[in-house]
């Protein structure tokens, strides 16, 4: 609960060291606990302990712990809206540390999170590269990963969550590229190996809102039912949470709910109304990439039943939140594309 979250990262604050008896595993879960509640915790000032355990892991040789805590403190800070150079930044110091202690293998749990940022982010002017900081990194992880190598690296006891990481930041890819059957195909491998991404994660709630309007894509795509079906059971997962009162719910559950509302809602008043209090909710807990996400859903909502000039309004919002808001540059120029072809997805 929210209080023990608390006195679990005052503890931690005040660990100079971390126990090397502890598993990697262990300190996961702590860490997921503390940060799973990370609006009390910042309330409470709690927050900080994750990067001093990070630096006592690495000054201990203990380099899994220290990877199991980067990963998750990755993840909490990506669904959480903070902006995408702020987690490159974080992500290459991460690496420059490793490799300064000669550990370059630990870095290769974050490559499933490197081809996620490579994808949602669109670097400047490619002449400007003074002294190409990532081009060590990029000779590590490659343009696009090298699957089967990756797998084959991952042979330790936590290689199961990494592996479901690995799947859901490529489902992320796939539905923000707009390859809705390649992410169904991929969510569904995800919900097949039920692993702790499903179970012990906070990530339950990004994985079952991306499920929904993915299926909810699938089902405008295919007019097939099953799909219809899948998505209503993930919105029922979603308000099981709001109902049991986690305070991250919400957010994810609106979007769902307008999305389920658009298939059949005619009323451009009404659509907007619905998706303005969603995107109000969302701006005011914090998820600036949900606002992003459901600006663009209402676009295309809008835009299907022909009511273009507003379609475009919501539009322009969906790219100026992912390229200022959360750093999606991308994201931003495929958008930008689809606009110029007068193709609304």
């Amino acid at each position: 609960n929210i209080e023990r979250g608390f006195r679990l990262g005052r503890l931690a604050q005040k660990l100079n060291r971390l126990d090397t008896t502890l598993d990697d595993g262990t300190v996961s879960n702590l860490t997921t606990i503390s940060l799973s509640w990370h609006k009390e915790l910042i309330h409470r000032k709690a927050l900080h302990f994750v990067p001093s355990q990070f630096n006592a892991s690495l000054a201990n040789g203990n380099f899994g712990i220290a990877m199991a805590i980067s990963c998750f403190a990755f993840f909490v800070r990506f669904w959480t809206g903070e902006h995408l150079t702020s987690l490159q930044n974080s992500i290459h110091e991460i690496y420059e540390r490793l490799n300064e202690l000669g550990q370059k293998g630990p870095v290769k749990r974050f490559q499933p999170m490197l081809q996620l940022l490579q994808h949602l982010r669109k670097e400047g002017n490619e002449d400007d590269n003074e002294d190409n900081k990532w081009e060590e990194m990029l000779t590590l992880t490659g343009e696009y990963m090298d699957e089967t190598e990756y797998r084959n690296d991952l042979k330790d006891a936590s290689a199961p969550a990494l592996h479901m990481q690995f799947w859901f930041c490529k489902t992320i890819i796939a539905y923000t590229l707009g390859y809705n059957s390649i992410a169904d195909l991929l969510s569904r491998k995800i919900q097949q190996k039920r692993g702790m991404i499903l179970t012990k994660s906070f990530l339950i709630l990004p994985f079952t809102m991306y499920k929904a309007i993915i299926y909810f894509a699938r089902y405008r795509e295919t007019r097939n039912r099953k799909y219809l079906h899948d998505a209503r059971k993930c919105r029922k997962l979603l308000k099981r949470y709001h109902s049991a009162r986690n305070p991250n719910a919400l957010p994810h559950l609106r979007l769902v709910d307008a999305e389920e509302r658009s298939l059949k809602l005619h009323d451009p008043a009404k659509l907007q109304s619905i998706y303005d209090n969603v995107i109000e909710i969302q701006e005011q807990a914090g998820f600036t990439h949900l606002e992003a996400i459901t600006n663009e859903q209402a676009s295309n909502a809008l835009s299907r039943f022909g009511y273009h000039d507003i379609a475009e309004r919501y539009l322009d919002a969906a790219k100026h939140a992912y390229r200022e808001k959360w750093g999606a540059t991308m994201k931003y120029e495929l958008l930008l594309a689809r606009e110029d072809s007068q193709d609304f997805m």
